[in-house]
């Protein structure tokens, strides 16, 4: 049995979460901190650099009682970057969030420093990888899933693949309009559904519909809501109902079994599912519905480490 471990890197506009993952897609050393992806470039390289020299000596503590003929210590880095990604060229072409690494080489670059295979795809791409892997839509070949954080990710597979359309950036689920007259979205358009949902966005709504929510955190909010606070429980329904909306049209287009809904909101997903069944069931077509489920991730945060990390392994051959 091959023992190998990798270093799954995902990479968001606040936090940075890294962790070894290994075959299976169980994690260990984690770490989740405050992302330097804003700074300047050299800086945020420097992070990642630090962050995998962290696990060298972890590495070898855990492989030295496993390893066999067969055995490859470390496979690399996998990054998961939230950002709209050329496919070709291994590049982040637009991020909102993640300003530093436009056009940068950044998996090229850090494998330069670190000497260490380094893969990169979409954050969004990474978490449905790690959710059909060992997650919420194991053993499915058609599904949708949603990242919701500091923007809106997303992926669509279609039998078993991955669509990402001809330069590979296809996937861009957050930039749905849904609005043409609605506030203006990071990607320079109006109305998407990330200007409204993305954290900015749900900042937006509370400070002009629920002021006595002001300043008070998502994390917080949820436990309020968990305790039967109904202003509270309304915003989550307002999430669920607002990301129906998009849900329904991109049900009626590709006709999945299974939707998933992750991301830095995740630990809300049971305020919200239940809203957003109910506005997809009222917009979607009704014949695909009988084959619809709509679930809350389920490897949490975590699932664009676990993917980040699985786009190293020629035997995951899904996407």
């Amino acid at each position: 049995m091959n023992e190998s471990l990798a270093i799954g890197i995902d990479i968001g506009g606040t936090r940075i979460k890294a962790a070894l993952v290994d075959m299976e897609g169980g994690i260990s050393d984690e770490i989740n901190e405050p992302s330097l992806v804003n700074n300047d470039y050299s800086e945020f390289l420097n992070q990642l650099v630090n962050l995998v020299s962290t696990y060298n000596h972890s590495v070898n503590q855990k492989l030295c009682q496993v390893l066999t003929p067969d055995t490859t210590p470390l496979l690399g880095v996998g990054l998961a970057v939230a950002g709209l990604m050329d496919e070709h060229q291994k590049t982040v072409i637009d991020s909102p969030n993640c300003t530093a690494i436009i056009d940068k080489p950044l998996a090229g670059d850090l494998n330069k420093r670190i000497s260490i295979r380094t893969v990169m795809d979409n954050d969004a791409s990474a978490m449905a990888i790690g959710e059909g892997l060992c997650g919420a839509a194991r053993g499915s070949r058609h599904y949708i899933a949603l990242t919701l954080g500091t923007g809106i990710g997303g992926a669509v597979i279609s039998d078993g693949r991955l669509i990402r359309g001809v330069d590979g950036g296809g996937g861009e689920l957050g930039h749905i309009p849904i609005d043409r007259r609605g506030p203006r979205c990071g990607c320079g358009s109006r109305g998407c559904i990330e200007a409204y949902l993305g954290r900015a966005g749900i900042r937006r709504y509370i400070n002009r519909n629920l002021p006595q929510f002001k300043g008070i955190g998502m994390k917080a909010l949820s436990e309020t809501a968990h305790n039967g606070d109904e202003t509270a429980r309304s915003l989550f329904a307002y999430i669920g109902k607002t990301l129906g909306i998009a849900v329904a049209g991109l049900v009626d287009i590709f006709n999945p079994e299974l939707v998933i809904i992750g991301g830095g909101i995740s630990a809300s997903a049971e305020l919200i599912i239940e809203p957003l069944k109910e506005e997809v069931h009222k917009r979607a077509f009704k014949s695909y519905l009988k084959s619809l489920d709509i679930r809350p991730a389920k490897l949490g945060n975590w699932a664009g480490v676990i993917g980040a990390a699985a786009m190293l392994r020629k035997n995951v051959v899904m996407l």
